[in-house]
């Protein structure tokens, strides 16, 4: 039974269960002038039948469009699926690259490389994470044919008019989609309620960047909205935008006081408990510890 809630005159949210380490994701339902679903999951049965029991109990008998926040699994991974039915894909051309990358495997041989050169990950370690990369790889597919949108561009969501917003730090091309008229952010995996999204990594001009510094600034960008309420891509919505920004803040310099590097970003993310890691909370300590040690050098 799909988890259907009406958060905005004609603006539903599908809260989906997934069957990996998130436990549901939010894909936001616009019916109207331009019949539109904000993000589009993982590609499984499940994934795509929940949507169009959602389509059916709103009214949609066909998508226009599906508008994607970021590249990862839980976001995009149906797109393709709905591409053939008919929508156009509506994407960043950063995460659209990324994404790209993704599916082609060439992002997991640049990770192998940084995770051993940059961060001092033992090889030992590195097919388990690749493990985890290749199941990923059947939860997403690249679609044909995309439409690329830059920051700041208008586009018609069901009867909505949305402002994309560069909000870049999970991932390097990380959109959020605000709805001046009715105050509302949907924010994706940019502000969540219940935690700290992971930072992502990229390059910028030939060196491996932490998206945490970008993240800062994201949290910046939106504050400015003057808005309060914010639909995320996992948990509650939620009115206190501003609020969960500050809170954010504050804990990410409290992790960066408290941090204390090892040897190596692998002996500092690896020291979390006397198990061993596993290879997916692995890869999540990774990106946060190399977070905070960029932060550190930039502050010294």
């Amino acid at each position: 039974m799909t988890d259907i809630k009406e958060v905005s005159d004609n603006v539903f949210m599908l809260k989906i269960p997934l069957s990996f380490n998130v436990d549901a994701v939010n894909l936001y339902l616009f019916a109207g002038e331009v019949p539109t679903l904000l993000d589009a999951g993982t590609n499984t049965p499940e994934v795509i039948e929940a949507v169009r029991e959602g389509m059916k109990k709103v009214g949609i008998k066909k998508l226009e469009q599906i508008l994607v926040t970021h590249w990862h699994v839980d976001h995009a991974g149906a797109a393709k699926t709905f591409a053939q039915e008919g929508a156009r894909i509506v994407v960043g051309t950063r995460d659209y690259q990324e994404w790209t990358s993704f599916v082609q495997g060439q992002a997991f041989n640049r990770l192998n490389e940084w995770a051993t050169q940059e961060w001092g990950v033992p090889e030992m370690e590195i097919p388990g994470m690749l493990k985890i990369s290749k199941r990923l790889q059947y939860l997403t597919a690249l679609p044909d044919q995309v439409t690329f949108i830059q920051p700041d561009e208008t586009i018609m969501a069901g009867n909505k008019l949305l402002r994309s917003i560069a909000t870049p730090g999970h991932t390097a091309g990380h959109m959020s989609f605000y709805n001046e008229k009715d105050s509302i952010l949907f924010s994706g995996d940019m502000l969540l309620p219940d935690e700290i999204p992971y930072p992502g990594i990229w390059q910028e001009k030939g060196n491996v960047v932490s998206g945490l510094p970008s993240y800062l600034e994201s949290l910046k960008r939106i504050e400015a909205l003057r808005t309060h309420t914010y639909l995320p891509g996992h948990g509650s919505d939620s009115d206190n935008l501003v609020a969960r920004c500050q809170e954010i803040r504050e804990q990410l310099y409290q992790q960066i006081n408290e941090y204390h590097p090892a040897e190596t970003v692998y002996l500092t993310a690896s020291n979390f408990g006397k198990q061993k890691i596993h290879p997916g909370l692995l890869f999540v300590q990774l990106h946060y510890v190399y977070g905070w040690e960029q932060l550190k050098k930039q502050a010294v």
